[in-house]
């Protein structure tokens, strides 16, 4: 054993070796975001801000700034926005007005 390693680096070192790898990717954060986008919307409608729900996220575990779930939460509203376009009405229907018959 080194005799020069101060018992602060020894237990420093024995920390270092125990680390395991990270199960997170590196885009989990925008996946939850993703994931979660309409119960975000909905605390929203109810009032809170980016910054509340951001801690939200936080005391579950997940560090997140609100600056940060703001711009990943309107990217994946973006995104859905693209994915599923509200449907445009048959041209009959459109030159016809409503009515039914």
């Amino acid at each position: 054993m080194d005799t020069d390693i101060s018992s602060l680096e020894l237990g420093l070192q024995k920390r270092l070796e125990k680390l395991q790898p990270k199960t997170k990717k590196p885009d989990f954060l925008r996946s939850v975001i993703d994931r979660q986008s309409v119960r975000i919307d909905g605390a929203l409608a109810l009032g809170y801000s980016y910054d509340e729900i951001a801690s939200i996220f936080s005391e579950q575990g997940i560090k997140c700034k609100g600056s940060t779930l703001k711009k990943y939460h309107l990217m994946a509203k973006r995104k859905l926005a693209k994915e599923s376009p509200i449907p445009e009405l048959p041209s009959d229907l459109k030159s016809s007005g409503n009515k039914a018959k």
